[in-house]
Formats: structure tokens, sequence, C-alpha cells
């Protein structure tokens, strides 16, 4: 009995999709404008959006522009906040607060193919007061550390 409930949880984990985040294309250390987006403005993503863009200027070089015609690049954003009874219940299957995050131009060239996801465990999320400003946290170091790779990635 036990081997079959390995096998099935080894099964469920090797099909689970692990987002990871591709080289960054060269242009995204050099935008400094940008405009923050939800993909869903009344989804979970609203909030984390709103709390990347308030963080955005003090975490990475880059100020917000007042409209989107005057951005470089347009982050958009998308969450699923759990509950915490989902969270207790599936824990690392799917009842995790995530978050991804994904650079295009404003013509939609993505500079940044493949979303950063950010997960946070039980009692992990606590490195923000909520958990939509550490998912947005967590992003905003995967947005500075895709900019540092374009940025040496650029240099002879």
């Amino acid at each position: 009995m036990s081997t079959i409930f390995l096998v099935c949880a080894a099964l469920l984990f090797a099909a689970a999709p692990v987002a990871v985040a591709a080289d960054p294309d060269l242009r995204l250390a050099t935008l400094r404008t940008a405009w923050v987006e939800p993909v869903d403005a009344l989804a979970d993503d609203h909030p984390v959006a709103a709390c990347l863009a308030e963080r955005l200027p003090a975490t990475v070089p880059m100020t917000l522009a007042p409209i989107r015609a005057e951005a470089d690049v347009i982050l958009r954003v998308t969450a699923n906040l759990s509950n915490s009874a989902k969270r207790v219940l599936l824990g690392s299957l799917g009842g995790t607060p995530s978050a991804t995050l994904e650079a295009t131009l404003p013509h939609g060239t993505r500079l940044w193919p493949d979303v950063a996801k950010v997960r946070k465990g039980n009692g992990a999320i606590g490195l923000a007061a909520d958990p939509k400003c550490g998912l947005a946290n967590g992003l905003l170091q995967h947005l500075r550390e895709a900019m540092r790779q374009a940025r040496n990635a650029a240099k002879p």
C-alpha cells in the first residue's frame, strides 16, 4: 500500500509544472520607466500589482510611468492568493499563494519570456505583513536578478 502511495506521489511531483525564468532579453537592463498592470483587475492580481508598483522604485532602477504610453516596459502581474484553509489542506500542492511577473515592451515583445514564479509556503509568508506584499517583494527580487543577468550578459 505504501509503495503505491510513493509511486503516485512521485508521478504527481514529476508532472507538476515548474516555472523557471529564462535568460532575459539584454534590453531589460536598459529600461528605466515601467507601467505595472494586473492581468485581471478583478482578481488577486490587482492588490499584488499595486504593492509591486509601490515598491518598484526602491528595489530596481526604474520609475513608474504616469500613463501606459510613456512606459519603456510593461510589467504584468498574475496572482493567486489562497485562503488559510486551502493552504492548510493543500500545502505545497497548490494551496500556497503564488504570483508571476512578465516584462514586455509596449508593443508586445517579451523581454523576459518565462515568468518568474514566487511561492511562499505555510509560515514563510511572514516575510511581509501580508501575502500580497510578500509576493510583490519576491517578484521584485526576481526582476532585479533578471536585470543583473541582462546587464552582465551585455558586457564585452
